[in-house]
Order: structure tokens, then C-alpha cells, then sequence
């Protein structure tokens, strides 16, 4: 059997996630000052779905640090796999915090009789579009949110709730024009949509690599049609594509070869997969005596 892996292990830039963190942080503590000034569920909501965010933001930090971790006789792979599980736990805030909003907007617009300061909406829903624009920002200079789930993750919540303060500040102008209060629970209701279908890809693609599916963008069918039309394999049974990060697949398969097959032919294969098909760790375990007709995949 070969065993063989192909590991390149980029210095992840941390300087996004630690500009994202602070400013978020910043923003939020005065945001729930003024929410409360204001007395509008939407700046509430808006808090709520940056605090969510600080808590993505340091997730995906904390994973990123994993990957400078050695990997240990008991886990063979190092703590590659945190990624997945932070990608997970942030998809879970925001679905708790999308659940905060809705119950504290459906209980102002049955029972909120208070005043909403549109004006004090408006600024402060200003300052939270430059906050995040400037945060996602960094993230697209760095280019990481391309490759990785975590910080495509942190990206989309970041633009989100750029956007998200967008509609803030039209609620505060109708509200100062037309004293309609009813429009910030409104509002805020409108804000957990925008968070559900924001991060529910996220939310789909971390519970696949939690339960070993297919990582998005690996290509099973050209891989299993790769490996089987190989000239030095006749057939393929036992191939198994996992993730074991938000950025790297592995891959194991049984290979029925030809009495030729020798290193190059293993090469050939492992360089293909890793450069043609992403696939970060490979082992193939290679079978002479078994018969051309054994093609289960």
C-alpha cells in the first residue's frame, strides 16, 4: 500500500479577522447604547447580528491558529478539522440570533407603543455600513474568503450587515418623516430574513463536512471517471472524498492495477488529484490479484 500526502499549509493572514473583530466590537457596544436611546428593535437586531458576527470572526480566528498546530499520534491530522466545527457553531448564533429578532419584533409590533428616534437610527445605521465595508474590505484584499469557508463565512456575514444597515437607515428615514414606529419591528423582521438566506449556504456546507460528505467544489464523478480510465488501473472500488478542514479534501481508493503499475503511475495520480482535482491528502492502496471486473466505486 502507498501513502502518500501532499500538504501545503499557507501563513493564513490574521489581520482581517483582527480588524473585523475590533471594529465590530467598537460598534456594537455603542449600537446597543443608542438601540436603547433610540428605543428601536432594528438597531437591536443589527447589534445582535454583529455580535453573532464577533463570534464568527473569533471562531474563524481561532481555527485559522489551529492550523499552525502539530499534528499528534492521536490526532493524525493535527486540529485541521476546528475549522469545520467553527463554521458550524457560527451557521447555529446566527440561526439563535435570527430567532432573538423575530420574537422581539413580533412583540413590539403587538405590544410596543414606544417611541422610536429616527434620526438617532439613521446615524448610527450609517456608522455600521462604513464599520462593516471597511472590515470586508480587508477580507477581499486578502483574497481568503475565495478558499476558505470560514472566511467566505465571516465575508458574506460582514456584507450582509453592511446591507442589513442599509435598510436600517431607510427605516429610520420613513420613521423621522412619518412617524410610523411600526416600521422598525418591520425592519427587524426583514433583518433575520436577510441573515437566513445569507449564511444558510454556509450553514448547508458545514454540516456536509461535519458528516464527511463531498466538500462543494470537488468533482467525485471526474475523479472516480479519472481514476477508473487511468491506462494503469483497471478498476476502482472503496473511494472515499472527505473534508478534513473548510479547505482541504482527502481522499482514500483501492486501485485494481496492471502488472505494470510502478511509482511514476502513483505520481502521475497523486500529482493529478492534488493540482487538477484539489484533493490535499491522498492514499491509494494499490491491488495486482484482484480482476478487472471489480469496479465498484
Amino acid at each position: 500500500m502507498a501513502h502518500t500526502h501532499h500538504h501545503e499549509i499557507e501563513q493564513n493572514n490574521q489581520t482581517p479577522y483582527l480588524i473585523g473583530i475590533g471594529l465590530n466590537l467598537a460598534f456594537i457596544i455603542g449600537e446597543m447604547i443608542f438601540a436603547k436611546l433610540a428605543g428601536s428593535t432594528a438597531l437591536f437586531a443589527d447589534a445582535l447580528h454583529s455580535v453573532s458576527d464577533v463570534a464568527s470572526l473569533i471562531l474563524s480566528w481561532l481555527a485559522v491558529l489551529v492550523f499552525g498546530l502539530k499534528a499528534t499520534r492521536r490526532r493524525t491530522y493535527g486540529f485541521h478539522n476546528t475549522t469545520i466545527l467553527a463554521s458550524a457553531i457560527n451557521a447555529i448564533l446566527l440561526l439563535i440570533a435570527v430567532g432573538i429578532i423575530w420574537f422581539e419584533a413580533i412583540d413590539k409590533l403587538i405590544n410596543g407603543k414606544a417611541h422610536v428616534d429616527g434620526d438617532i437610527v439613521i446615524w448610527v445605521a450609517l456608522v455600521g455600513i462604513l464599520v462593516n465595508f471597511l472590515a470586508a474590505h480587508f477580507f477581499a484584499k486578502s483574497g481568503q474568503q475565495e478558499h476558505d469557508l470560514n472566511a467566505r463565512g465571516a465575508y458574506i456575514h460582514l456584507l450582509a450587515d453592511a446591507g442589513v444597515s442599509v435598510g436600517v437607515v431607510i427605516s429610520g428615514v420613513l420613521i423621522a418623516l412619518t412617524g410610523w414606529n411600526w416600521i422598525d419591528p418591520l425592519v427587524s423582521a426583514l433583518i433575520g430574513i436577510v441573515i437566513v438566506v445569507s449564511s444558510w449556504d454556509v450553514f448547508k456546507q458545514s454540516l456536509n463536512l461535519l458528516l464527511n460528505g463531498v466538500p462543494a467544489g470537488i468533482d467525485e464523478a471526474g475523479i472516480a471517471d479519472y481514476l477508473a480510465n487511468h491506462a494503469a488501473v483497471k478498476s476502482v472500488h472503496d473511494l472515499h472524498i472527505w473534508g478534513i478542514s473548510t479547505t482541504e479534501a482527502a481522499l482514500t481508493a483501492h486501485l485494481a492495477v496492471t502488472p505494470t503499475f510502478n511509482d511514476a503511475d502513483l505520481d502521475d495520480i497523486t500529482e493529478t488529484l492534488k493540482h487538477e482535482f484539489g484533493i490535499a491528502h491522498t492514499t491509494i492502496q494499490a491491488e495486482t490479484h484482484l480482476e478487472v471486473n471489480c469496479n465498484t466505486i
